[in-house]
C-alpha cells in the first residue's frame, strides 16, 4: 500500500495517484482559488492605477469611485 503525500493516510491508486481522494479535490480547489484571487488582483491594480478608490456601499457592496 501507499500513503498519500498530503495528510499520510493509506491509499491504494493507481501508479502516478500519489493523492487520496481528498486531498486531490482540495489541491484542485487551492487552483482554482489561487487563479480567481490572481485575475482579482490584477483587476484591483488595474482601477487603482486609472486612480479610483475601492469604498464599501451603505448595503455591504463594494464599489469602485
Amino acid at each position: 500500500m501507499k500513503v498519500c503525500e498530503n495528510c499520510g493516510e493509506e491509499i491504494g491508486t493507481r501508479d502516478g495517484d500519489n493523492l487520496c481522494g481528498r486531498c486531490d479535490v482540495e489541491q484542485g480547489r487551492r487552483a482554482k482559488n489561487a487563479k480567481r484571487n490572481a485575475a482579482r488582483r490584477a483587476r484591483d491594480e488595474a482601477m487603482r492605477s486609472l486612480g479610483l478608490v475601492k469604498v464599501r456601499g451603505a448595503l455591504g457592496g463594494t464599489y469602485w469611485e
